[in-house]
């Protein structure tokens, strides 16, 4: 059986835009926010000297962690670990009170440990 040939590997001299024209508009990649929060919170951490890319990134490497937590770690730092208020912009809900407790929903409730009692 024959292997398909690799991807071909082009350099892209300017990230955002190179890559946005690459991607099929159906995708609707490559329209980053970089205004947005998490971006910017990451950035001030990385100016100020907090945030250590090799420290903050080698739980990806390790052979300790998980694969699907790897998933969730990298979802919560992307701030697209699902959750009710994911849930109401895709329109599969109308609240964004958490399933399980009386609290609003988000990713730091999600992974703080949902109150189970109402």
């Amino acid at each position: 059986m024959a292997h398909p040939p690799p991807p071909r590997l082009w350099y892209l001299s300017n990230h955002r835009d190179a890559l946005q024209a690459h991607m099929h508009i159906l995708h609707k990649l490559g329209n980053a926010k970089t205004e947005a929060n998490y971006h910017a919170y990451y950035q001030t951490l990385i100016k100020d000297g907090t945030a250590n890319g090799a420290t903050s990134n080698a739980y990806l490497a390790s052979s300790d962690v998980p694969f699907k937590t790897k998933c969730i770690i990298m979802k919560y730092r992307t701030g697209t670990l699902y959750n009710q208020k994911h849930a109401v912009l895709f329109k599969l809900s109308t609240s964004q009170t958490c399933p399980l407790c009386p609290q609003v929903d988000s990713a730091l409730h999600i992974l703080s440990g949902a109150n189970t009692r109402k």
